[in-house]
């Protein structure tokens, strides 16, 4: 069995505490902890011996970063996703449109979790590239032809993400946030300032599901936050979904 190190909360560690901490382990490292700081979002590593796990525990606890040591297997996976590009709010329900422009209605009481931020995401863009080159026909004459090479280059983005888990986090909905689904959700209220009008939508959101719980991204949004909350990774966005699912299963 292998062992996470979940955090006790969503404090950044220091750097230099996990690196003399990380020293209990011998498959960690100083970059690991340069790394983990930055990625550091309720779960600090996973797939750990029993071994390395209680000693990175009790060394943790020695520089004064609380944390516990869960079975992988206890840890929560991100529910199953079905993408969303259309919201609207009625008082009974969050109608839904599915990728086909269909609605339906998801009743207000069965949203567990919301969680929104604006998370680094790396994309891989399709290049086209032209060049002449020489080819022969079947009698030997040359000729000029066009050729195309195709290659990925891969580039980083940050994008405004939205995902809202229902009850018992059987399933949640990935809403895409762009200015068209944010005008088409506020109408007369858009803001050209798109942080401002993701922040009216989560507004609206917690209003009608107050009992729902909030990542972080989500809390300053409802906060009146100017900016969106930034994740580092989507990695980092999903680790702390799962660490409140988590803390939201321990507390039931």
């Amino acid at each position: 069995m292998t062992f996470a190190i979940v955090q006790s909360s969503l404090d950044i560690p220091d750097v230099e505490s996990l690196k003399r901490a990380f020293r209990a382990v011998p498959t960690l490292t100083d970059v690991d902890a340069h790394i983990l700081a930055n990625d550091a979002f309720g779960i600090l590593v996973k797939r750990k011996s029993a071994k390395h796990a209680q000693a990175l525990i009790q060394s943790l606890r020695s520089e004064g970063i609380e944390a516990e040591m869960v079975a992988d297997k206890l840890l929560p996976e991100m529910p199953e996703t079905k993408f969303v590009r259309k919201l609207e709010c009625t008082p009974d329900a969050l109608i839904l449109h599915d990728a086909l422009g269909r609605p339906f209605p998801l009743p207000w009481e069965h949203i567990m979790l919301i969680a929104a931020g604006n998370v680094k995401l790396q994309k891989f863009n399709r290049i086209s590239t032209e060049r002449k080159v020489i080819r022969f026909d079947a009698r030997g004459n040359p000729h000029r032809v066009t050729q195309t090479d195709y290659s990925s280059k891969e580039e980083s983005r940050f994008e405004f993400l939205l995902e809202i888990i229902l009850t018992r986090a059987i399933l949640r909905y990935s809403v895409t946030v762009d200015k068209t689904m944010l005008f088409q959700f506020l109408g007369d209220q858009f803001n050209p300032k798109l942080d401002q009008s993701f922040g009216q939508l989560i507004c609206q959101l917690t209003q009608f599901a107050p009992h729902a719980g909030l990542n972080r991204g989500a809390y300053y949004l409802r906060e009146n936050a100017e900016n969106v909350f930034s994740y580092p990774s989507k990695n980092a966005f999903h680790e702390e979904i799962i660490w409140l699912l988590w803390k939201m299963k321990q507390a039931e």
